[in-house]
């Protein structure tokens, strides 16, 4: 309800504006009444109100004084003066001063409560625009973080000009120090044992952004993570600076922190993490100096995980710190044969073969190869390319599938093992892909014993015309000629020999029956180089001769 106040040193007024006015009818509740504005003073202070009825001539304080102290003050409240002197200049003085009325002695009742109603009107409607503005101010305030986080992943992945950042960092109210950052870039290797969605991964980026923010603030230093859910090499990334003089001892702090952000991330968390740390920089190197900690942080393949990286000087020993885009140029005459499609059709083979054995070959092979040219190159870059190998291992994986999409596949790998595969280090590639790959849940229709012969069966019926064998088909789907001679007759129910030589003399009938060739082109035509054997093996099967079973027909 709406508070009101009566200030007249006629006592008799005061009185009567309180018996005769059903106040409490029109929304208004009546709390007091003072005799002159020093009185007023000390009742305004204890109850504020929201509306005041006030003579302007009374002695001590008259109204136009407690009027201009109440503004003094900045205390908000609607003030109706009341005077029994016709002077225009006080009524001009008293409007122009911000008062909401100016009314004439003796009162005149309906005057006074068409003025009271009016300001009521006014006071509610204020009140319901400051509810809702503080709703408002609320829903800015629960998604101010957000917005932050948000404008600093724009400011990560391209460039802006300095004097746009740092007009939104103003707005967005991000409290660091624009001359004095250093960017972190954190990649996270393990998810634990939880079989975690991309939902899951995107809260606990979070978790880990929240916890570096808090363990960089236990330290006196200020920081905003930012999580990163489209980076191909990193997942959160963290931007902090300090107002300490002494920059060698505020970077010593920042690695020290984020040696102590691995620990706790693993021990809170139960997450392995790696974190690059950038030289230090200012706003308008922001990108530059992410992509120094990005590359930095790359150094997980070769070091190992659970690591801090730094650039060459600090006490984390040499490291590459080549830019991102550097890195590129350089590299791009470089062939990765242990990530070609060659490389890549062989790990594929083994994987439909379920062949553990191989897989694991080939794989140690791979990462020979990759260590070699880390050396020559930097870590980013043979990130950069076990990645783009990653993606083209999903895609075929996909396809033998049979899924249009990731969502079509009941075969598809699980988010976290994706996220597995595009972390690992190099020590940990050949677990990653073997455990992805080869796991139980991700058996597709079509896989192991049965593919193999599905391959020999294909490769026969393209190849009948060649000379073929046992050990030539073995070589060319990569196994060992005694176990494809095992599974083949344990799955076809014959030998393989009796399988190759059945389908030459079916397509030799054809031919026979088909065509005017000779008997000995047709034996060429199969497969058979020796006419006489030719003619032997069809009578062994037919229990006629080529020449026969063309003239007397099947």
């Amino acid at each position: 309800m709406i508070k009101l106040m009566v200030i007249d040193d006629e006592h008799w007024i005061r009185e009567g504006l309180k018996q005769t006015i059903d106040w409490e009818s029109y929304g208004v509740q009546f709390i007091c009444d003072a005799e002159d504005g020093i009185e007023a003073l000390k009742l305004i202070e204890a109850n504020p109100p929201d509306i005041i009825i006030s003579d302007i001539r009374m002695p001590s304080m008259d109204g136009m004084e407690l009027f201009n102290e109440l503004k003094n003050r900045e205390i908000d409240v609607k003030v109706i003066f009341i005077s029994g002197f016709d002077d225009f200049a006080y009524a001009q003085k008293a409007i122009k001063l911000g008062a909401s009325d100016y009314i004439l002695k003796p009162i005149e009742e309906h005057d006074l409560i068409a003025v009271v109603e009016r300001c009521v009107g006014e006071i509610k409607q204020k009140n319901e625009m400051n509810f809702k503005m503080e709703e408002l101010s609320g829903r800015v305030r629960e998604s101010l973080p957000l917005a932050k986080q948000k404008h600093l992943e724009m400011c990560l992945s391209r460039p802006i000009s300095e004097q746009e950042l740092l007009s939104k960092w103003e707005t967005l109210q991000i409290d660091l120090n624009p001359n004095e950052l250093i960017v972190l870039s954190v990649v996270v290797h393990e998810w634990g044992e939880r079989r975690l969605d991309e939902s899951d991964c995107s809260l606990l980026r979070y978790a880990i952004g929240n916890l570096i923010e808090e363990v960089f603030k236990e330290a006196g230093i200020r920081a905003l993570a930012c999580p990163l859910h489209d980076n191909e090499y990193s997942d959160v990334a963290l931007i902090v600076s300090s107002c300490k003089e002494d920059a060698d001892s505020q970077y010593n702090e920042v690695v020290s922190c984020a040696n102590r952000v691995t620990e706790e991330a693993f021990e809170v968390l139960g997450v392995r993490i790696s974190i690059g740390v950038s030289s230090r920089g200012d706003s308008r190197k922001l990108l530059f100096t992410f992509r120094e900690a990005l590359t930095n942080s790359m150094e997980y393949i070769t070091q190992g995980t659970g690591l801090v990286f730094g650039p060459t000087g600090t006490d984390k020993g040499p490291m590459n710190v080549a830019g991102v885009n550097n890195v590129d140029d350089s590299y791009s005459g470089i062939k990765v044969e242990a990530l070609d499609m060659a490389w890549l059709n062989r790990i594929i083979h083994a994987i439909k073969l379920r062949d553990e054995s191989r897989l694991s070959d080939l794989l140690d092979q791979q990462i020979a190869l990759l260590q070699d040219l880390v050396q020559e190159t930097s870590a980013l870059a043979v990130r950069r390319e076990m990645n783009t190998h990653i993606g083209m291992l999903l895609s075929k994986w996909q396809d033998m599938c049979g899924a249009r999409d990731n969502s079509d596949s009941s075969y598809a790998l699980m988010y976290y093992q994706k996220l597995q595969l595009y972390r690992s280090p190099l020590n940990n590639w050949k677990h990653a892909v073997m455990s992805a790959f080869l796991n139980k849940d991700n058996s597709a229709p079509g896989f192991g014993q049965r593919y193999t012969i599905d391959a020999a069966l294909q490769f026969i019926q393209d190849n009948y015309h060649l000379e073929i064998g046992l050990n030539s088909v073995a070589k060319r789907i990569f196994l060992n000629p005694s176990y494809l001679s095992r599974v083949f007759h344990a799955e076809v129910g014959e030998t393989f020999s009796r399988y190759l030589t059945r389908v030459r003399i079916a397509k030799a009938k054809e031919l026979l029956d088909q065509t005017p060739l000779k008997i000995y082109e047709v034996a060429e035509q199969v497969g058979y180089k020796d006419f006489r054997y030719f003619v032997k093996t069809f009578k062994e099967l037919e229990g006629i001769t080529p020449s026969q079973y063309r003239n007397y027909g099947a």
